[in-house]
């Protein structure tokens, strides 16, 4: 809730100020050099430069400059030791001597900046009380925020009585400071905030918007939640006081939370927030409106008022009102169609709405509230619409067929080349690969729309640009091309990638067509003749595999094709599809559609068409096998005979992107855990056309983790087309694991056919983290978790800690779960609303003996009204369960 604070302008950026107000001035590169005035700083010359805050006589544009210069070292990840950011906080305090308006309000946020690293801040503490106790409302604002920053929780209790005085001040903005900063206290000093209820409770009567807004947080936060007191403000609203739209926003929120706990309980919050859908403010009516629609295990009947006050909305004059109630009804028609279908008429007219947005979004409704007769020219009508979006809708659009395929199967053609011809047109990768996903998923929801699939997808890979989506077709057209009528109308289209592609992509063919070949014996001979076609090809891997299955299928052997490429093949297609992740659609953006949850409320009562269907898609599965990309990343990383003598290793983590996807050059990593090493795998593919990649050199910054480096293996240079992988080996203590973020820098030159390499490039890409948890591997238990934790009983660690930088019990349980990943006994828990909570964990460490370890944490609600967890460990050495506790606060 920080206040805005005025642009302050650096005289070197001045120059440029004067070129944007010309407006026949032309851009070119040297402008964009000027955006950045400060680029190159070193610290040390920044440093020199921030004695000029102690001169005699201070000169203002210089000191704003100064400071500016810190700010941005530091928000550039620029880091200050202790006694750098020390030295330099107290030469600033030397400013609040000068008055000028600019410098004092830059002093606030360089203060604020610095003070979680120097020392001994708390003794500016005195100049920000004579600020407080000044009459410039703007410095005693901002000098209120700082206190808190630059005072200890346990320090703070002197300054207590500004605060209070601050809190019934008659300048609303210093109140609204004041009570702020008591919502941040009340996490380390619940109890000195909890004696300002009276002067809280008074503002919240007796002020404006935004202080009843922050007044209403605070109560609430010192309340716990507690829903005697949610009625007492509910009862405020009622009677006159509480009249800002923002307080009663959140009191909306605040009852949409007990409403979720327990509805059956919760029928007067009900009609409260059911009478707020009548408000003067639009604000007010739509979070009203979204609250009750977002309810879960209601009726239709508690849903309609809702529904009914939102789409009146639908014919205002306001673009941005008819956006925010057509998106509501849009999420609205997944659930609840036969409600949002009574509003089919006004949905209509905004069809040809101007915002492209709005009539995208009625599209959509109506395609989910509408009849099959209206389908064909609904989804015409979105051809038309589909280019002036941006890929945001346009996902939205896709994932909409999935809920029409579910509602009306006999509708799969029109759908399909709805589909195929978005494929058509110039697109980014995430929008093919949503349109590749969606058209998979009728297919499988949909017996008859399995072969016309496969077929528009065989078609859309004769000339697709993209690499993984490729990859992706050629391996459900292994999967399910087999089982198709005609099998072989596919073997033309998966050897031209052979003869056309690169060398990953033709490996991906290469195995594809030996699944046709296993489960089609017609296709054997034909398919042999291809192989041995292709067993001269220049990569490596591609011979490999030709070579491979030439002898394998000439040979005949049953059994070896059913155990080597058939079962290898269904393994792998169950663990894909268990582990496949949702589709996403972007923030702010409606959610990805729960095909089960639209399949309930699609089928009719009785039948087991649209919950047979769901199943298809879910797919769960149980299997542990390792994914396609941790076979090829543990496949290569065996052909490295520096890494042989480490053996196989005990984990290997997904390959996480460091750069997009569609990049003219792809990085991701791999990290393989040892007993004593951590591997850090990098593959990089170069997805440009006749240019090679030269000199290649990932630099990574360790300085985080307790590992030491011991040697890296480069890579030479990557051709068109193809992937390459480099590696860093590290040496960490037995049973210590590393953990800590990589910072990474990518160099490389860039050869165009038979020219000479340019000059190296360096380009930012991700960084990454290393986590405890990599070196956990989880194991189920199933409902035997009590029984090992007894059998476990000699050897234990207890230790209990404060955590009184959680918000609540559940953010604590969450971060406890995430930081171990470990298998949970119950599953994560969505939402914590005892006092107390325990989840009991189990997973394997990455050492020789894959030692078992159990945990079971305890995250309560303590005397302070802070929360703190009791971690109790069992199983492992006394060392290794010492190190596992203190990790999780260190």
């Amino acid at each position: 809730e920080e206040e805005e604070e005025e642009e302050i302008v650096s005289p070197h950026v001045l120059h440029h100020q004067i070129h944007m107000s010309n407006p026949n001035h032309m851009y070119d590169e040297e402008d964009e050099e000027e955006w950045l005035p400060f680029e190159g700083i070193e610290k040390a010359a920044v440093l020199q430069q921030c004695r000029d805050f102690s001169a005699i006589n201070v000169n203002v544009p210089l000191c704003i400059e100064h400071m500016t210069k810190v700010l941005y070292l530091a928000a550039n990840g620029t880091v200050f030791s202790p006694m750098e950011a020390t030295d330099i906080f107290f030469g600033a305090t030397k400013l609040f001597q000068c008055e000028h308006p600019k410098l004092r309000r830059l002093l606030y946020v360089f203060l604020k900046e610095l003070s979680g690293v120097a020392e001994q801040v708390f003794i500016a503490s005195s100049s920000l009380v004579k600020d407080i106790s000044s009459n410039n409302d703007s410095n005693r604002c901002n000098a209120i925020r700082t206190l808190r920053k630059v005072t200890d929780a346990t320090m703070i209790g002197p300054m207590e009585r500004y605060l209070r005085q601050a809190v019934v001040d008659k300048q609303s903005n210093v109140v609204s400071a004041a009570i702020v900063t008591g919502i941040h206290l009340a996490h380390a000093q619940p109890e000195m905030v909890k004696r300002w209820g009276t002067e809280v409770a008074e503002a919240l009567k007796n002020r404006g918007s935004k202080v009843q807004y922050h007044a209403l947080a605070l109560l609430h936060k010192l309340r716990r939640s507690d829903r005697v007191s949610v009625m007492k403000f509910v009862q405020m609203s009622q009677s006159g006081p509480l009249r800002s739209p923002l307080a009663l926003c959140l009191l909306v929120k605040m009852c949409a939370e007990l409403m979720q706990e327990d509805f059956a309980q919760s029928l007067d919050l009900y009609k409260f927030v059911t009478s707020m859908t009548h408000h003067s403010s639009d604000l007010v009516v739509f979070e009203a409106a979204k609250a009750i629609c977002a309810l879960k295990g209601v009726t239709a009947k508690e849903v309609s008022p809702a529904v009914l006050i939102i789409g009146m909305y639908l014919t205002s004059h306001k673009p941005v009102l008819r956006f925010g109630a057509i998106r509501q009804l849009n999420r609205v028609a997944t659930t609840y169609p036969t409600v949002v279908a009574s509003l089919n008429s006004d949905i209509e007219a905004l069809t040809s709405d101007p915002n492209r947005s709005v009539a995208t979004l009625a599209i959509t409704t109506l395609l989910k509230t509408g009849t099959e007769f209206g389908i064909e020219r609904l989804v015409r009508q979105l051809t038309v619409n589909l280019n002036d979006l941006n890929d945001e809708f346009k996902i939205v659009i896709v994932d909409a067929m999935r809920v029409l395929n579910v509602k009306f199967p006999s509708k799969y053609q029109v759908l399909i080349d709805f589909l195929f011809n978005a494929l058509r047109e110039t697109a980014t990768g995430e929008f093919k690969h949503a349109v590749v996903e969606t058209m998979v998923s009728i297919a499988q929801t949909n017996p008859a729309a399995k072969e016309p699939v496969l077929l528009r997808l065989a078609e859309l890979i004769e000339d697709c640009e993209y690499v993984f989506l490729i990859k992706r077709v050629l391996t459900l057209l292994g999967d399910e091309g087999p089982s198709t009528s005609k099998p072989q109308n596919f073997v033309r289209f998966i050897y031209n990638r052979v003869m056309l592609e690169t060398p990953i992509v033709r490996a991906v063919a290469i195995t594809t067509l030996a699944k046709f070949a296993a489960a089609v014996p017609s296709l054997r001979q034909s398919i042999a003749v291809l192989f041995r076609r292709t067993m001269n090809d220049p990569d490596d891997e591609v011979r490999d595999r030709a070579v491979f299955y030439h002898k394998l299928f000439t040979k005949g052997d049953e059994v070896a094709i059913r155990t080597l490429v058939s079962e290898v093949s269904s393994a792998v297609a169950r663990h894909r599809v268990s582990t496949a992740p949702k589709l996403s659609l972007g923030a702010g953006m409606v959610d990805t559609v729960d095909v089960a949850a639209v399949a309930a409320v699609a089928a009719p009562a009785g039948t087991s068409a649209a919950a047979s269907s769901s199943n298809a898609v879910t797919g769960s599965s149980t299997s542990s096998d390792m994914s396609p990309a941790i076979l090829q990343a543990r496949e290569k990383l065996r052909r490295i005979p520096q890494l042989k003598e480490l053996g196989e290793p005990i984990r290997t983590l997904e390959m996480v992107p460091l750069t997009e996807p569609d990049n003219e050059y792809v990085v991701s990593v791999a990290k393989h855990i040892y007993g004593e090493n951590l591997v850090l795998q990098f593959k990089v593919t170069n997805t440009m056309d006749n240019i090679s990649l030269k000199k290649i050199t990932i630099e990574t910054d360790l300085s985080q983790l307790e590992a030491e480096p011991l040697f890296a293996i480069a890579i030479d240079h990557v051709a068109p087309g193809a992937t390459e992988f480099g590696y860093v080996v590290l040496r960490y203590e037995a049973d210590r694991f590393p953990s800590g973020s990589v910072q990474c820098a990518f160099r490389f030159s860039m050869q165009e056919g038979d020219e000479e390499a340019g000059s190296e490039e360096e380009y930012p890409i991700e960084a990454f983290a290393v986590n405890v948890s990599d070196f956990i591997t989880p194991v189920d238990l199933g409902n035997g978790f009590e029984s090992q934790w007894t059998s476990f009983r000699e050897e234990e660690t207890v230790d209990t800690y404060a955590l009184k930088t959680m918000r609540n019990l559940t953010v604590a349980a969450h971060e406890l779960i995430d930081f171990y990943g470990m298998w949970v006994e119950g599953g994560k828990p969505e939402k914590i609303t005892t006092k107390s909570h325990t989840v009991n964990m189990c997973g394997s460490l990455a050492d020789e003996r894959k030692t078992v370890v159990l945990i079971s944490g305890k995250v309560f609600i303590a005397a302070d009204n802070s929360v703190a967890l009791q971690l109790a460990i069992r199983g492992a050495d006394a060392e290794t369960r010492q190190f596992l506790s203190t990790a999780l606060v260190s």
